[in-house]
C-alpha cells in the first residue's frame, strides 16, 4: 500500500491522491489498474450521458407542461407572488432561478422558460416527493400527464418514483462531481435501469434521440468483460 502510495504522488498536483485511492481494489491494485479504474469510470460516466439528460429535460417539460395545465398557465409567476405550492426550500430555488433569469436578459425581452432552464435537476425531482401529495400528484389528472405511459395496472404512488429519482439524481451528481461510480457494477447496472424504467413512464417524444445517442450497454459490456480493451494501444 505505502508503495503505491508513492507512485500516485506524481499525480497530486492534477488528480489528487485522495480521488486516486478512491479507486484501490484490494492489497494486490497496481498503479496500472488503478488508472485503468479511473480511466474507466470517465468512460462509463461519459456513456450515461444521454440518460441523465434526457431524463432531466423529458420530466422538466412534463412538469411544467402538467402545472401550466392543472395550476395555472402563469403558475411561476403566480408562485413568486404569492407562493402557494411550493416548500420553502423550492421556492427559494424558483425565486434565485427567477432573479437569474432576469439579470440574464438585461435588455433582451424576459421568457418565462428561461426560468424553467435554470431550475436544475433536484428542484424537479423534489416536486416528485410525497410532500406533494396533496398539493399536486392527488389532483385530478396531475399524476397522468406528467406520467403518462404509467403502467394502467399499478397504482399511482409517487412515492416509488421519488425514491427512484432520488437515486438516480445521487449517481448525477456523482458523476458531474467526478466521484467514483463503477465500483459496482451490477448496482450501477441497476440504476441504469431505474433511468430507463422512470423515462418508459414519461412523454416518448425524446425516445428515438436516445436510442439514437446511447452507447451505455455497449460501453458497460466492454468494460466489466475487458477494462482494458479501450486503452490498448493499436
Amino acid at each position: 500500500m505505502l508503495e503505491i502510495q508513492k507512485q500516485l504522488k506524481q499525480f497530486e498536483s492534477t488528480i489528487s491522491m485522495e480521488r486516486l485511492e478512491s479507486f484501490l481494489q484490494g492489497e494486490k491494485t497496481n498503479l496500472e489498474t488503478i488508472l485503468c479504474a479511473y480511466k474507466n469510470n470517465i468512460i462509463i460516466s461519459q456513456a450515461l450521458y444521454p440518460e441523465l439528460s434526457i431524463l432531466e429535460i423529458t420530466l422538466r417539460n412534463a412538469i411544467n407542461t402538467m402545472l401550466c395545465t392543472y395550476i395555472s398557465p402563469n403558475w411561476i409567476e403566480n408562485e413568486i407572488q404569492n407562493k402557494n405550492i411550493l416548500f420553502d426550500y423550492d421556492f427559494s430555488l424558483l425565486n434565485k432561478a427567477y432573479c437569474d433569469a432576469q439579470k440574464e436578459s438585461k435588455n433582451k425581452q424576459f421568457k418565462i422558460g428561461k426560468v424553467v432552464a435554470n431550475l436544475n435537476f433536484g428542484f424537479w425531482t423534489n416536486l416528485c416527493s410525497k410532500k406533494y401529495n396533496s398539493l399536486l400528484w392527488t389532483k385530478k389528472g396531475c399524476f397522468k400527464a406528467v406520467f403518462i405511459n404509467y403502467p394502467p395496472e399499478k397504482k399511482q404512488q409517487i412515492h416509488e418514483i421519488s425514491t427512484n429519482l432520488c437515486s438516480i439524481r445521487k449517481l448525477r451528481n456523482r458523476i458531474f462531481h467526478y466521484e467514483p461510480i463503477f465500483k459496482n457494477p451490477k448496482m450501477l447496472l441497476n440504476k441504469y435501469n431505474q433511468i430507463l424504467e422512470i423515462l418508459s413512464y414519461l412523454p416518448q417524444d425524446n425516445a428515438n434521440l436516445l436510442r439514437d445517442t446511447s452507447t451505455f450497454i455497449k460501453t458497460y459490456n466492454l468494460v466489466t468483460k475487458k477494462p482494458e480493451a479501450l486503452y490498448e494501444k493499436s
